[in-house]
């Protein structure tokens, strides 16, 4: 019997091998960076230089206001882990939507689209989707506040974390979608064993 559900689960089976090894090899690369280099950040709030000539960064930070790149050469080790947290989370995040959206195809092209299980594998992707992606880049939007807060001499107001969080709109609204089509499908599996059971 012929997969309804391709070309989509070839497509996200190769996509989830294709970020899984740019997730694993960047992870390696950063974490590797990080600990033996400078710490660099990009942040939409830091501030540009001194008109007057006073400086804005404290003397061993780097920044590159027209790329909004802050670098610091000396980082503590709170520092280098902060540097990991403000890019790495999102990453293996992208990394666990595509996995299970391609274990969610693989099982519904297996057991039926109209089913129980599906439905709530449906749901439990929604979730995931409306909790780990916006939960991750706000964690990624703290470490980079605070990084920056450490590299400048004047007093940022904390609230500029709000400015660097990017929260992904499209995760959101995906979410509540596969909610609705969870519960949606949900019924009409029910709907379905009920009339199997009648006839």
């Amino acid at each position: 019997m012929k997969n309804p559900l391709q070309p989509l689960t070839s497509l996200v089976r190769f996509l989830w091998s294709i970020t899984a090894v740019l997730v694993a090899g960047g992870a390696v690369l950063r974490a590797v960076y990080t600990v033996q280099g400078s710490v660099c950040f990009k942040a939409d709030s830091a501030p540009s230089p001194s008109v007057d000539g006073s400086p804005l960064y404290r003397d061993t930070v780097t920044a590159y206001p027209e790329v909004v790149q802050v670098c610091i050469p000396e980082p503590t080790i709170g520092d280098r882990l902060l540097g990991i947290l403000e890019s790495a989370p999102s990453a293996f995040a992208y990394a666990g939507t595509f996995l299970l959206l391609m274990l969610l195809l693989e099982k519904a092209a297996k057991e039926g689209i109209h089913t129980v299980d599906t439905a709530q594998r449906l749901t439990r992707f929604g979730v995931y989707l409306l909790i780990a992606l916006p939960v991750t880049t706000l964690v990624e939007a703290v470490a980079r506040t605070v990084l920056l807060l450490d590299s400048v001499t004047l007093d940022l107001d904390p609230m500029v974390f709000v400015s660097e969080w990017h929260l992904p709109a499209w995760a959101v609204v995906t979410g509540l979608g596969m909610l609705s089509l969870g519960a949606i499908m949900r019924t009409s599996a029910s709907m379905r064993e009920e009339l199997e059971g009648t006839v």
